[in-house]
């Protein structure tokens, strides 16, 4: 008996470990690249004049282990007899890896690869670069003709990495799923069943425009499955007791969040937000964006959610239009209201504004500036500025002292005339959705100042905390569609931040591409807005009941396959879908006059129809008045196929495409980028008042109006002429 029970038990042992030498043989190692331009650093990163030190951050997900690590840099000179004694040292989070003999750079592009230990690499890391031995004196010699040492922005990062198999615990959440700041670029992956639901695609939507919220420059990329489970990490949506794969969902009534391992890889997670109403599956996705679980958590139930509600233009990101706005109010974390030495980067302010705000003709924005320049006896006080720019517009150049022939008087005879405030004003039309302000201290020193003088950080140039800019004077009032409205900041949808009077209406069956387009936008509006879409509807198909698209704002994505459905949308409106293509209905004889009248030479319906029939693929977006309520709109998402449609995202992120997308119908090809037309009347919406808008009509409307004007006066002068003759006769009489 206890043999037969030793060697049960042996053979059970050689079963383990059989099996785990198998999992150990199976390779799930992967590589990653991560660049420069990945990392924040468009231009690389530039060594000029006294600067000898630099640093980059980059980070890695908490559920991956490095096996391997290269630096690669492309490095490039102006000065290709850089002084044999210096040389580029690199460190990885303070151990160094190598250095780099600037002699041996050329003009061109030199690539140098260094190993990096794997043990040196975890989920937060740093790589600083020192130039060392003589480049400081190499590099110093004149502002305009100095030495420089340029990291090109191809320059990178490659990682070989297994997944580790992690704890199942929402305590972490986001991570695994997802990273803001990780910059392997893997995709947020969500989960549905085969035969989703609207209810479901809301819940996702909540979730996507929170991680909009979250992300930073590099955004969030979406990828859906329906009716599979991932071989990685995942967030699943559906209904208790659901199947989808190998997982079945907890049968529960109650609203659940839960972590458990993926069935196909115990090395992966897999999230699952379950809820059998519409109600209870957007309280779980809310209650997963407000985080704050407890250590060794896996499995939550969800309590009842106050979801916030919106009020009109209040979302977070938003510059207040009711007060003068702060600039130490617009800093990120980590940036200061000064910098130090001769040789730094601009102070930059970021906002984001409605973008319907509008002024009268003549009146600008105030920007006041108060600003101090460093008092050193070097500095050449007559060539130093302070550069303002808006939005990459020029505005001036601020001087250290006052200008004004009385005032160089006054200073010469030792008084002080310095500068240190200053009001500008900023045109309404430099002002968009997402904004920057960039102050440069543009400093000079006197000629014959000593180089480690003029290369020192012992002096410092500060924005002062009482500089402003006001909107105050700025109404809401806008014509829409406008797609360039919608491509800056989700307007008009965003005008109430929770979307709590915005449809999403996708396909019946919508397809995995559409999905994920649907949640690249939804994600788009987080970021535009810095608030959740908590008070988003869902409709799969146009619904039957006209009453439940009166009153909102309706967004839609679909390809041209979903013939039904885009022509559901497109009733009752000048576009239509025939033969595979979209047409746009030329203006009638009425309609081009009427157009003409009103000042409004830019409507071209013919061209719109002719590019959109004679492209066999695009993308793009296509707006119009909802038929289903006046002064609402629909912005569609539409592309001749999926495969067209899924580019879309990485169009959003391109800026010269953002910049074209305008007008009611943009078209996007790979070919020609994007090219906008205008094909119907704008409609306004706003804020102003009846006199207000006589104003804004008139002057916009000018042709109607001095036709108007004529006519009126032609009558006027008619009357006052028969009752001039008839006083005439009756006098005579």
């Amino acid at each position: 008996m206890k043999y037969h029970l030793k060697r049960v038990l042996s053979i059970l042992f050689s079963l383990v470990l059989l099996v785990t030498n198998a999992h150990a043989n199976v390779d799930t190692s992967q590589v990653g690249q991560i660049t420069f331009k990945t990392m924040g650093f468009s231009k690389g990163i530039l060594f000029a004049g006294g600067q000898k030190e630099a640093g980059i951050d980059f980070y890695l997900p908490i559920d991956v282990l490095v096996k391997k690590a290269k630096l690669i840099l492309d490095i490039k000179t102006n000065n290709k007899n850089m002084n044999g004694l210096s040389s580029l040292s690199i460190l990885v989070n303070g151990q160094s890896v190598g250095e780099i003999p600037l002699n041996s750079v050329n003009l061109a592009k030199t690539t140098y690869e260094l190993d990096i230990p794997a043990l040196l690499v975890n989920s937060s890391n740093n790589v600083s670069f020192k130039i060392l031995g003589d480049g400081q004196d190499v590099m110093c010699i004149d502002r305009n003709t100095a030495s420089t040492v340029q990291l090109l922005p191809t320059s990178k990062l490659t990682i070989e990495y297994r997944p580790l198999n992690i704890a199942a615990d929402l305590h972490s959440f986001p991570q695994p799923f997802w990273d803001s700041k990780e910059m392997l670029g893997r995709d947020v992956t969500f989960v549905f069943p085969q035969h989703i639901n609207a209810e479901q695609v809301s819940s996702a939507a909540i979730l996507a425009s929170w991680m909009g919220i979250e992300s930073s420059y590099r955004g969030v990329n979406f990828r859906v499955l329906k009716g599979q489970l991932p071989e990685s990490n995942g967030i699943v949506f559906g209904k208790p007791g659901q199947k989808i794969g190998a997982l079945t969902l907890p049968d529960v009534a109650y609203p659940m969040l839960s972590v458990m391992d993926n069935p196909l890889n115990p090395n992966y997670k897999l999230l699952v937000v379950v809820g059998n109403t519409d109600a209870q599956l957007k309280e779980a996705s809310y209650r997963l964006t407000q985080g704050d679980f407890a250590i060794q958590t896996r499995d939550v139930r969800v309590k009842a959610q106050t979801l916030p509600v919106s009020e009109p233009y209040d979302a977070p990101r938003w510059v207040s239009t009711q007060q003068p706005v702060l600039l130490k109010d617009l800093i990120q974390d980590g940036q200061k209201m000064y910098v130090e030495g001769v040789w730094h980067d601009s102070l930059n302010f970021h906002f984001r504004a409605a973008p319907d705000l509008f002024l009268w003709n003549g009146k600008t924005l105030p920007l006041n500036i108060d600003y101090r320049f460093p008092s050193a006896p070097w500095i050449d006080e007559n060539n130093s500025f302070l550069n303002v720019v808006f939005n990459g517009r020029f505005l001036d150049d601020l001087s250290v002292n006052k200008p004004g022939f009385l005032e160089n008087i006054w200073r010469t005879l030792g008084f002080d005339t310095r500068q240190e405030n200053v009001s500008l004003r900023v045109e309404p039309y430099m002002l968009y959705g997402n904004n920057q302000l960039s102050l440069y201290f543009n400093l000079h020193a006197k000629q014959g100042t000593p180089c480690e003088v003029q290369y020192g950080n012992n002096i410092t140039s500060s924005i002062g905390e009482h500089s402003t800019l006001d909107l105050s004077e700025a109404r809401h009032f806008a014509l829409l569609p406008n797609l360039s409205f919608f491509i800056g900041a989700s307007f008009p949808f965003s005008q109430l931040a929770d979307y709590s009077q915005t449809v999403l209406l996708l396909p019946k069956d919508p397809s995995v591409t559409q999905l994920e387009t649907m949640m690249s936008l939804t994600a788009k509006a987080g970021e535009s807005t810095g608030k959740s879409i908590v008070g988003v509807k869902t409709y799969l198909g146009v619904p039957a009941m006209r009453s439940a698209l009166t009153n909102k704002n309706i967004l839609a994505v679909s390809s041209l396959n979903e013939m039904t459905f885009i022509n559901d949308v497109f009733h009752g409106t000048h576009f239509s879908l025939s033969e595979g293509s979209v047409h746009v209905a030329h203006n009638s004889l009425y309609e081009r006059i009427s157009n003409w009248l009103r000042g409004d030479f830019d409507i071209n319906t013919q061209k719109a129809d002719r590019y959109l029939s004679s492209n066999q693929h695009w993308r793009g977006f296509i707006s119009f008045e909802s038929p289903w309520q006046s002064k609402k709109l629909v912005v569609m998402a539409l592309a001749t196929s999926d495969n067209e449609l899924g580019k879309l995202p990485h169009d959003l992120r391109v800026r010269q495409v953002n910049a074209d997308i305008t007008g009611d119908v943009s078209v996007i090809t790979d070919q020609s980028g994007a090219r906008s037309f205008r094909t119907a009347s704008q409609f306004s919406v706003g804020e102003l008042s009846w006199l207000e808008k006589i104003m804004w009509y008139a002057r916009a409307y000018s042709s109607l109006f001095a036709i108007t004007v004529v006519v009126f006066a032609f009558f006027i002068g008619i009357i006052v002429y028969r009752l001039l003759c008839m006083h005439a006769f009756n006098r005579l009489k």
